[in-house]
């Protein structure tokens, strides 16, 4: 009786070959042909936990576990083809855990960022994602966190596109400090307009701080896409007793500064040289410079854009059709907003998606199911990306 079940399983995969499905005999239920089960005994029940995904679909913009994944024989996952962006912060430096402030400082990914970017590649590879083209900062970490990600995905031989133009939003002489000491001294309103104002410049660097990048051989050497500076070339002149031209670089940066060097190179560089020929771009960078391309990119308000939190190591997918902010299933179940903190202006982020045509983006879904423990704060932001954007704000 067994054999002849499993000719019959034999004869149903060879048809489906000839269909062009996939069949697996090799399949750890090889011998189990659940077609050929008596369908009147199977509930309705039964047949979907034959097929239970690996996530529920009241995650906010999450892309399902390949199927493949959550029911192994299934086949490969299918390659995305379509042109998209795929944006990652860095993973985590030691000045990240310490707190400190970074900016143009270069500093390499810690052994947690490491983790990170090498997670963020597989999870991506699950997913069937492809890239055609790669761009990162001048900064170790993004090269890093670029690379790690390349490497899990078997795409090393990609050329990566490094620019300045994509670095960290530069701190000034707040680099290398203790947010938790300069918040101290200062409080905490000039804090957060230093750290998080669309406008506010923190204090410069003078022209001779190591933290000024004109004393930088990569960026005095190699920068070539600025102006000259009158005042530095002079300065410069005199100290060395002999002519000596510099360029104006940045000795302390606004967001909206991070942004008047980030968009253009992004309007103009990456979005007609790639995004607009259908490839597929992966761009590795820093918190402020990913959140002025977020601001750009889902029309972020000026005054809700410091609200706004973007985790190291966390793929962020902007869908070019329904032109939202989109996650990736980790596969853990846990509801990745309670997962991850992307802040009180998260909702801008993850607004109710529409497809071209009108209709609703089946990806995005703003029911949420009961969270086990949440603090009164977490309730609050959560709720608050629950809600629609409001119009006109």
């Amino acid at each position: 009786l067994v054999e002849q079940d499993e000719d019959k399983v034999w004869e149903k995969g060879l048809n489906e070959i000839e269909d062009g499905e996939y069949f697996d005999p090799d399949h750890a239920k090889f011998g189990e042909d659940t077609a050929l089960k008596d369908k009147t005994t199977l509930t309705d029940r039964d047949e979907e936990e034959l097929i239970a995904p690996l996530y529920t679909a009241n995650e906010p913009c999450v892309t399902a576990m390949p199927a493949a994944m959550a029911v192994p024989g299934l086949g490969p996952v299918p390659v995305k083809r379509e042109a998209l962006i795929v944006m990652i912060r860095h993973g985590k430096t030691e000045n990240n855990k310490l707190g400190l402030f970074t900016g143009w400082d270069d500093v390499p990914l810690a052994n947690d960022g490491v983790v990170e970017a090498k997670e963020a590649g597989k999870l991506l590879k699950l997913h069937g994602f492809e890239f055609d083209a790669v761009y990162t900062s001048w900064l170790s970490r993004a090269i890093e966190t670029a690379w790690y990600v390349m490497d899990e995905m078997d795409c090393l031989w990609l050329p990566i596109i490094k620019s300045w133009r994509l670095n960290e939003r530069m701190y000034g002489d707040l680099t290398g400090l203790s947010k938790a000491m300069v918040k101290q001294r200062h409080g905490e309103e000039q804090f957060m307009a230093w750290r998080r104002g669309y406008a506010v410049n923190p204090p410069p660097v003078s022209s001779f701080s190591p933290q000024y990048p004109g004393n930088d051989i990569r960026y005095t050497k190699y920068l070539k896409d600025v102006r000259i500076s009158i005042s530095e070339t002079l300065i410069r002149s005199i100290e060395s007793n002999k002519f000596s031209l510099h360029r104006k670089l940045p000795k302390s940066e606004s967001l909206k500064d991070c942004m008047d060097r980030t968009i253009p190179f992004f309007t103009e560089q990456i979005m007609p040289e790639a995004i607009n020929k259908g490839k597929r771009v992966l761009i590795a960078s820093s918190e402020n410079a990913i959140r002025g391309l977020l601001m750009h990119l889902c029309e972020i308000p000026e005054d809700k854009i410091a609200g706004l939190e973007i985790p190291n190591g966390l793929p962020l997918i902007f869908d070019m059709n329904s032109k939202c902010i989109k996650l990736l299933d980790d596969g853990s179940g846990e509801d990745l907003l309670e997962k991850y903190n992307f802040g009180a202006s998260a909702s801008y982020l993850f607004r109710p998606c529409q497809n071209p045509d009108g209709s609703a983006d089946d990806a995005c879904d703003f029911t949420f199911s009961d969270a086990p423990v949440l603090t009164a704060s977490d309730k609050e932001i959560i709720e608050s990306i629950r809600k629609p954007v409001e119009a006109n704000v």
